[in-house]
């Protein structure tokens, strides 16, 4: 295969077979994760057009831009006969046939995302479509995610603006909702700290991610019980929380409540969601520490969407309200710590807010 400096050292010419020393496999890596499941992609598919789409990127711009870096969604058409094609998805295997590239394309087309422009039986004229939750956010570029404690004087303001976007939905949602989620953010971080996590972005350090996991005291158990709209506090914060926090060491503390568990909707994607998930089966260990018998987890998802990843994820519909659409959500922890959220969430549409 020809090194990059080779590559580079040729006249404007882009090898299809040598896709992974113009294009790097990690990049290659998270556009396939930001776009997978998008518009219906497998994975596979998913692989398929990302390579396209850089082959397309380089035959507009130019060999100088080998190793590519970041993908542009402005592009013109281009020629890319299916031996071309066949050598850009079949790289790392035991090649394809040309037909068979033509049938990826096909799929592509079907889906939206390519216009075969012209077709003589051997060189195809394509364009690609490129919506634009294709383009990777700027914090993914750079990996530019890392997991936080929550800082109470500092996040605060941020995460209850976050979390706040969870209720544009809600026409009946209080006016003063954010500055009551950021109170109820200040006292869940005075009684347990340990459950409050962020992802910060490292270029500023500010929170884009969010979750809470609250250890219930045994009297408050039976809430998991009862319609969940009874055990909800941020929006309306009255004087008492209807789920009471219990003493870490306490021995009869089985539960754990996620009261939230929310990433900025620009930078919801596979990538993003990963991190945050490990983090939190790395705060649901430590927490075990201070409770040893925790062994079942509760959550009400607020937002649809959330519900479809939690259902994703394997947690179970426990109980619906009779007066609105919440429903309490259980997995058991153990389940949840062990997880193989990764591959689970590959064909999750993340683009649907």
């Amino acid at each position: 295969m020809l090194t990059v400096q080779r590559a580079c050292d040729m006249s404007d010419e882009i090898e299809a077979s040598n896709v992974h020393d113009w294009f790097p496999p990690a990049l290659q890596k998270r556009y396939v994760e930001n776009i997978v499941g998008k518009v219906g992609l497998t994975l596979k598919q998913a692989t398929y057009f990302v390579r396209l789409w850089g082959y397309n990127y380089l035959k507009q711009s130019g060999a100088k831009q080998v190793p590519i870096k970041v993908l542009d969604c402005h592009l013109k058409s281009f020629y890319c006969s299916h031996s071309e094609a066949a050598d850009l998805f079949y790289s790392e295997t035991e090649r394809g046939s040309h037909r068979s590239a033509g049938m990826i394309i096909d799929k592509l087309v079907a889906k939206k995302l390519v216009k075969r422009e012209s077709f003589d039986g051997s060189t195809t004229r394509l364009s690609l479509h490129i919506p634009d939750g294709f383009l990777l956010p700027t914090a993914c570029l750079g990996s530019d995610l890392y997991a936080d404690a929550f800082n109470a004087r500092n996040d605060a303001p941020i995460v209850a603006n976050i979390l706040g976007e969870l209720y544009t939905y809600d026409s009946e949602r209080p006016k003063s909702m954010t500055h009551h989620i950021k109170k109820g953010l200040r006292q869940w971080a005075a009684l347990y700290p340990t459950g409050m996590r962020v992802i910060r972005q490292k270029s500023d350090g500010f929170p884009v991610g969010f979750a809470s996991f609250f250890p219930t005291s045994p009297d408050s158990e039976e809430k998991f019980n009862l319609p969940p709209s009874e055990s909800l506090h941020l929006t309306r914060l009255t004087e008492s929380d209807p789920i009471k926090i219990a003493t870490v060491g306490d021995l009869e503390c089985y539960a754990v409540y996620i009261r939230g568990w929310q990433i900025q909707p620009q930078l919801w994607s596979h990538e993003s969601a990963c991190l945050l998930f490990q983090d939190s089966q790395d705060t649901l260990k430590q927490m075990q520490k201070d409770f040893p018998n925790l062994c079942e987890i509760y959550s009400i998802t607020i937002h649809p969407r959330l519900e479809a990843f939690a259902l994703t994820l394997g947690f179970k519909i426990l109980r619906s309200d009779p007066s609105s659409s919440l429903r309490w959500l259980y997995m058991p922890l153990d389940r949840f710590i062990t997880l193989d959220y990764y591959d689970l969430l590959l064909d999750f549409d993340f683009s649907i807010w």
